[in-house]
């Protein structure tokens, strides 16, 4: 696996806008059927302006990349999911603090870190039907892989198939926090959008950094 330093984390990002953009219409449509339907939106919007905040200002660590870009994605954003955003890049941003290259460990760090945020902000929980149900069972594969000591792409193919079962998993959920909980009953069957985007954002970073 590559070491994650600043210029690899501007390319995540760009990685990102583009997935977002590609999935903004799958992404609304998930939406439209718990909450307003901006959901697509709202991420390509706020992705693509990290992207293009990173690429301009070159940021001098990942700590202050990830501090600053999250308050772009909230400012771009215009939604909910632009505060959470924010809350999960702050503290990961905290958690590289001091570092100028991560590996496998560290990033594994950085999410609980974000994870926690989201909570914290959200008031959510892992089984409320939320972005926390495919970002959990990413760390918790980080986690084990690293315990077993794996080879960090068999670790990193893992975190992003946790993710992708985790946002799957969704469909038998009930909502119960944010707008989507005046839907609790008809949310039933339907995939969260906010875990969708998790399962997206894993599976984006995995791949990137499973290059040769």
């Amino acid at each position: 696996m590559r070491e994650l330093a600043i210029r690899e984390l501007t390319e995540i990002f760009g990685l990102l806008a583009r997935a977002f953009e590609d999935n903004r219409e799958r992404l609304n449509e998930l939406d439209a059927r718990l909450g307003d339907g901006d959901h697509g939106l709202s991420m390509a919007r706020g992705f693509a302006a990290v992207a293009g905040l990173l690429a301009d200002k070159s940021p001098a660590t990942i700590s202050e990349a990830l501090m600053q870009g999250g308050m772009q994605f909230n400012e771009t954003s215009g939604s909910t999911i632009g505060i959470l955003m924010f809350s999960g890049m702050r503290e990961a941003g905290k958690a590289a603090a001091g570092r100028q290259a991560l590996g496998l460990q560290e990033l594994a760090d950085m999410l609980a870190a974000a994870i926690e945020g989201i909570k914290r902000r959200g008031k959510a929980e892992v089984g409320q039907k939320t972005i926390l149900d495919s970002l959990h069972p990413a760390l918790e594969a980080l986690r084990r892989g690293l315990e077993a000591g794996e080879p960090a792409e068999q670790v990193l193919a893992a975190a992003a198939a946790a993710a992708e079962a985790g946002a799957e998993a969704t469909r038998e959920l009930a909502s119960a926090v944010g707008r989507a909980r005046w839907f609790t009953e008809r949310s039933k069957g339907e995939l969260d959008p906010g875990a969708v985007s998790g399962a997206i954002m894993v599976r984006t970073v995995a791949d990137y950094l499973s290059r040769p």
